[in-house]
């Protein structure tokens, strides 16, 4: 309940108004060779992106908030905030609708490498498939 308190201060009582106005704004699925593997929603403000990566279990309430500076329809994110430190890469489609996700890296905040796979589900260099939603 703390984590859905702190994302929603993050996401609705900023300091400053903010309108996301990037191409690639919207809300989007994961896929791994045709399987659900996470949504996420994704915002722009002056070539910075803000994203919010989703489990898709209703059992498992993982989700992790990234951040990075695209260039041209390429961004490195990282993570600000969530279970894990995460970093991957996303590039877009020219149609804005579609993309892939490669996952640089994901480990857990416990600072043992042995039970990464406890928190980290999908592999570092695990290519997804990224399908906007809307």
């Amino acid at each position: 309940m703390k984590r859905i308190m702190t994302a929603l201060a993050l996401l609705f009582f900023t300091t400053s108004t903010a309108h996301a106005a990037g191409p690639f704004d919207g809300i989007y699925a994961f896929n791994f060779n045709g399987i659900l593997t996470g949504y996420a929603s994704i915002h722009e403000n002056n070539g910075v992106i803000i994203a919010v990566v989703l489990e898709p279990s209703p059992s498992d309430s993982t989700w992790e908030a990234v951040r990075g500076t695209r260039n041209g329809n390429i961004v490195r994110l990282s993570s600000i905030f969530g279970t894990v430190d995460l970093v991957i890469d996303i590039t877009f489609n020219g149609d804005n609708s579609t993309g892939t996700v490669v996952l640089i890296s994901c480990t857990d905040n416990d600072n043992d490498p042995s039970n990464d796979s406890d928190n980290c589900d999908i592999p570092a260099g695990t290519t997804l498939g990224l399908t906007k939603i809307f």
